[in-house]
Order: structure tokens, then C-alpha cells, then sequence
């Protein structure tokens, strides 16, 4: 996700048509929400525009909490813990990684300052790429947003496209001074406390269950179920309005999100974006994912070049159901979703495999 996200959330020079940038502080606000009792959303409003910030819930148990995901920066860690300091004196306990996207937890610097005795739990394999190759790009992050400063200025104030999508530019360019300070001197921390399959968290009010159900979005997702309370948390499992596909596994993500229609769930509440209350919007990512899969595999088989094969396939079902017509959201869609989706599900037709940050 993160390669392809750069390509989106890109810095605007100051140009006479584009209003005044937005700090930091405005541009990685966080808003809290109650989702059910003893647990709440804190997320970031405008989930479609840049930054992509991931969702963070907060689940309190008897003598603590547990934090699921740290939002995608400094700044943005530290509008976290402000969040959560609102709800509660009771201190965090644990915090979970959905998986190694920065988004997710580039701020838990912030997390563990405040809470020095917090314990960082994710899957081994989440673990494993924060440590590796895969969290890399964090050197020069904020760098790639630098060097596409004329790219988002251009786009902002070209005539020729769409207002809506000018529109959408221009919200990229007040954000991205901001972006760029907030994504400088990046800092990952790994899990100090990896599993395979599950974790229990036991506790009187809200029990929580980590599993690990198999690669979807990354080789190593989690979720975070809250039995009495009926809360799934899917990480990027599952994001909305948009979602997204970067180095995903589409039949192994087809085959989990069957595997969360199977939870009993009150709310589901996804990586990035508004809480869900019925299992809806899982069937559409499915048959999204099916079809793109279907199509490409007879193509693939035949020995149709993966470019050619991206011009032969029928998306527009996929872009109605998703984006409607709105020009900003297509965009997004195509960027973040129906690109590295049918890369992948080339490369699966193909039998080659599809590696951890890289294209």
C-alpha cells in the first residue's frame, strides 16, 4: 500500500490558486466515536483524503486498555494519546498491530512515551517485515513527497480535468507541507510480543481475541475480536469507502473475508474508515475481488501481457459499486485498489509470488 499511497498523498508547492497550507496538527487531527460500551473509534475524518491515516480502537478492560493500531506518525500518535487521555485515567496495556503498514503504526513512539509499560503485540510475520526490507521506504519518505511537489501543484490548477477532482488535488496540496514534517524522521517499533495463530487477552468486562487468519492485505493481518461486545476489528482487511490492495493475496484475502462474515458481529469496524454494522459491504469486496480474479486468470493463462491484460478487463462494474461517479474517488480507486489488484492477481494466476513491499 505504501508505494502506491505515494503516489496520492504528494506535496503542493505554494501556488496563487491553492489556499494556505495546514499544520500538522490540523492536518492529523484525530475524532473519537463510541462504538460500544467500553470501546471506541478514533479515527481521522475525510477518510479519502490524504494523509491516509489508519483507524485506531481503544477497548478498555478492567485494569487497562488495549489499543488496536497507532495512526501513521509523530504528530499523529500524539493526537492519539490526547484521544485517549479524554476517555480514560486508565493507562494503555497493550497495543496491537494489525500489520506492518506505517500507517498503522508510526506513531506508537508517542504511545510508549506515554505509557512506557505498554506491551507491542502483532503477528510474526507482521514483525518480520517491520524489521526488514518491507520498512525501509521510512528513510526517505518524506523525501518522495518533496520531489512530487509539481506533479499535485499542476494537478490542482489544471483546467482540463474535473472540478471534483481538482478539488481533491487541492485538499492533497493544503495537506502537504504538513505531511512532509510529520513523515520526517520516521521511527518503527516492532512487536515485543509475536504469535502464529492467536492470542488471548483475558479480562472480567472485554475479553480480546487476536487471530491471525491468513494473508489478505498483507502476509501477516490480524484481527481483534471483542466477544462480549461483539466489535471486529479488521485492519486493513477491510477498508472503506475505498479499498485498498497494494501487496495483497486476492484468493487467500477472498478465503478470510469469508472468514469474518462467519464472526458475530454487532459492529465491524475497518482499517480505514466508517463502522460497519452488516456484512454488506464484505460481499462486495468479494465479488470485486472475484471478478478481477476470474478475468484476469483466463488472460494470464493465455499468455496475455499483464499490460495488455490491464486494457482488456471490464472494471466498470467495480468502479459503480465503489466510487459511484465521483471523478476524486476513481482516482483513489484506481490508485489504491483496481492497479496492484490486478498485479496481484497476475502474478497469482501465474504461480509467482508476490513480495512484501515491492512492486
Amino acid at each position: 500500500m505504501i508505494r502506491t499511497i505515494l503516489m496520492l498523498c504528494v506535496l503542493a508547492l505554494a501556488s496563487p490558486g491553492l489556499a494556505a497550507p495546514l499544520t500538522p496538527a490540523q492536518v492529523f487531527a484525530r475524532q473519537t466515536y463510541a462504538v460500544a460500551p467500553h470501546i471506541w473509534l478514533i479515527a481521522k475524518p475525510a477518510v479519502t483524503d490524504p494523509p491516509f491515516e489508519g483507524n485506531v480502537v481503544v477497548i478498555e478492560q478492567a485494569r487497562g486498555l488495549v489499543v488496536v493500531d497507532a495512526g501513521g506518525a509523530p504528530v499523529s500518535g500524539q493526537a492519539v494519546v490526547a484521544e485517549i487521555r479524554k476517555l480514560t485515567g486508565k493507562p494503555v496495556t497493550w497495543l496491537v498491530y494489525t500489520h506492518y503498514h506505517g500507517d498503522h503504526n508510526l506513531g506508537a513512539g508517542a504511545i510508549r512515551a506515554a505509557w512506557p509499560g505498554v506491551q507491542i503485540v502483532s503477528s510474526t510475520r507482521t514483525r518480520e517485515n517491520m524489521t526488514g526490507p518491507p520498512m525501509a521506504y521510512v528513510a526517505t519518505y518524506a523525501k518522495s513527497y518533496g520531489d512530487m511537489a509539481a506533479f499535485a501543484a499542476a494537478r490542482a490548477e489544471d483546467a482540463k480535468l474535473p472540478q471534483a477532482l481538482r478539488d481533491g488535488w487541492r485538499r492533497t496540496a493544503q495537506a502537504g507541507p504538513a505531511m512532509v514534517e510529520a513523515y520526517s524522521d520516521l521511527k518503527p517499533h516492532p512487536a515485543d510480543l509475536t504469535f502464529e495463530s492467536r492470542i488471548n487477552l483475558a479480562d472480567e468486562i472485554a475479553p480480546v481475541e487476536i487471530a491471525y487468519l491468513g494473508r489478505a492485505n498483507t502476509d501477516g493481518d490480524v484481527v481483534v475480536w471483542a466477544p462480549r461486545q461483539r466489535v471486529l476489528a479488521a485492519g486493513d482487511i477491510v477498508v472503506a469507502p475505498i479499498p485498498y490492495a497494494a501487496h495483497t493475496f486476492p484468493g487467500d484475502w477472498v478465503e478470510v473475508l469469508r472468514k469474518l462474515k462467519a464472526y458475530d458481529f454487532k459492529v465491524l469496524v475497518p482499517g480505514h474508515g466508517a463502522p460497519q454494522t452488516d456484512r454488506a459491504y464484505l460481499d462486495r469486496l468479494i465479488a470485486a475481488l472475484e471478478r478481477v480474479r476470474a478475468q484476469v486468470a483466463l488472460l494470464a493463462k493465455a499468455g496475455v501481457p499483464l499490460e495488455e491484460v490491464r486494457k482488456r478487463l471490464d472494471l466498470e462494474p467495480i468502479r459503480k459499486a465503489f466510487a459511484g461517479d465521483d471523478p476524486w474517488l476513481r482516482f483513489v480507486l484506481a490508485v489504491v485498489f483496481t492497479g496492484d489488484l490486478i498485479s496481484n492477481a497476475y502474478k497469482e494466476a501465474r504461480g509467482e509470488t508476490v513480495v512484501q513491499g515491492k512492486g
